[in-house]
């Protein structure tokens, strides 16, 4: 029971983005949907999207995005986000590639990751409900650290830049994407206890196969070997 307490995931779900996931299945997202507003932009939206009711804001900040020039494409995407964020990057790599978003008035993660153009046709890699539970308890090293660290818990990694996913094709046809998490003890400013790595499959179509564990080290000091007798 202490294991299974313990496996608590503290990923950060954007349950918008998952939801209209499912309303999308023939949107065909690519560079054309990218926007980068500027610092003065994003300062004017909030001081003018401030004013407004709240179920009126996420209307109120795409009409501001679309004066700082988002394309219809951009604006398109902005609404599969519940018009809270936009594409910042966008990386082709075949059947299904990789959208970076930016949510600019999230309280904590501003930066996501989503798999999109598969099946489904949307997701973020940082939903909760896609972590492998059952093999990562399984994982000699994972099970070790929760041993040490019981209040072990998976947060996202730094999702700044393009570098923290990886995209492979495999062999029949499939692609497989890797991307790192931290795992900590017990809250998000806690200590880092060791580093995840899991992949998203999907098969020549581009249906999801599931994620698996791709690896798992600790961090921070060790435990220091029995010095040798001899």
């Amino acid at each position: 029971m202490k294991k299974a307490r313990a496996l608590v995931v503290l990923f950060t779900c954007v349950a918008a983005v998952f939801t209209h996931a499912q309303d999308h299945k023939t949107t065909k997202f690519d560079a054309n949907a990218l926007f980068q507003p500027g610092m003065s932009e994003m300062q004017r939206s909030r001081e003018t999207c401030a004013k407004v009711p709240g179920p009126q804001f996420g209307e109120c900040f795409v009409q501001q995005m679309q004066a700082a020039g988002a394309s219809p494409q951009a604006v398109a995407f902005m609404h599969v986000l519940d018009n809270n964020g936009f594409m910042r990057d966008f990386k082709d790599t075949g059947r299904v590639d990789i959208a970076f978003v930016y949510y600019p008035f999230a309280a904590n993660e501003n930066q996501h990751c989503l798999l999109v153009n598969g099946m489904p046709s949307l997701m973020d890699v940082d939903d909760y409900k896609l972590l492998p539970k059952g093999e990562l308890a399984k994982n000699p090293t994972y099970s070790a650290l929760l041993r040490k660290f019981p209040n072990l818990a998976v947060f996202p990694g730094d999702r700044s830049g393009t570098q923290f996913i990886t995209a492979k094709k495999l062999p029949d046809g499939g692609q497989s994407f890797v991307v790192s998490y931290v795992l900590v003890d017990g809250c998000h400013a806690c200590a880092r206890s060791g580093l995840l790595q899991l992949a998203f499959n999907f098969n020549r179509a581009g249906k999801f196969l599931g994620a698996k564990v791709a690896g798992v080290r600790p961090i921070g000091p060790q435990p220091q070997q029995p010095a040798n007798s001899h």
